[in-house]
């Protein structure tokens, strides 16, 4: 396996989470409820396997299959999907600001070992300032948002602006995410080196490549 010059990462349930405290001042004004923190997690992974068995909510563009993922999320965290709820979600940002654990030590630890990095993401158009908020301001080399440059995952072109910055090639770049759909359909579309899969509830034990925290990234690199 050759050594890549850069590693890309998707942002949402890779590098961080939606902040349980953040979704709760979102939803308790409409329904009165908040979400288990304890279960916010396990939420967000098995809502995104989800997508893998109802791919064709894809083909209906981010309108239909963003606003059902929330509705899985918010079920799987206790509470009530009700469209107004799903509604409200889909309007807020700055969600995503609690760093998962171990992220950005694995990181950091990419970077020292001498590797490019950069971020990926179908985002709102905020995910530098999320990132920045979760304590991974200054980390990365680029970051792309989907919003901002008018393309998403699973569609490879979006690759083409991290590598483009980059100055590498795709075959010299790997990519780190947690959908199979998204990120690993997106990352083999642009013809990545390698991906490698973030499954830290063992979702998907099939999958060659995969790690359950960042932390265990290096290894998988040869580091």
């Amino acid at each position: 396996m050759t050594r890549p010059k850069a590693v890309l990462f998707d942002a949402g349930g890779t590098l961080v989470t939606m902040d349980p405290g953040l979704v709760g001042d979102v939803v308790e004004p409409v329904n009165g409820q908040r979400p288990n923190e304890g279960r916010m997690i396990d939420a967000h992974y098995r809502a995104m396997a989800a997508i893998s068995d109802n791919t064709h909510l894809l083909d209906e563009g981010a309108d239909v299959w963003w606003p059902w993922w929330l509705g899985q999320f918010l079920e799987l965290a206790e509470v009530d999907p009700a469209p107004d709820v799903v509604a409200a979600m889909a309007a807020s940002r700055g969600l995503w600001r609690r760093e998962l654990p171990g992220s950005l030590d694995g990181v950091r630890r990419v970077v020292d070992a001498g590797f490019q990095v950069a971020v990926v993401s179908n985002a709102d158009g905020h995910v530098a300032d999320d990132l920045a908020a979760a304590g991974f301001d200054g980390v990365f080399d680029v970051i792309v948002d989907s919003t901002l440059v008018g393309v998403s995952k699973p569609d490879p072109a979006i690759f083409d602006f991290a590598l483009e910055a980059l100055g590498v090639s795709a075959e010299e770049a790997w990519y780190v995410g947690d959908s199979r759909v998204f990120d690993h359909g997106g990352a083999e579309a642009a013809g990545l080196a390698e991906f490698v899969l973030v499954d830290p509830i063992d979702l998907h034990p099939d999958f060659p490549m995969r790690v359950s925290e960042l932390g265990e990234l290096l290894s998988l690199l040869g580091e």
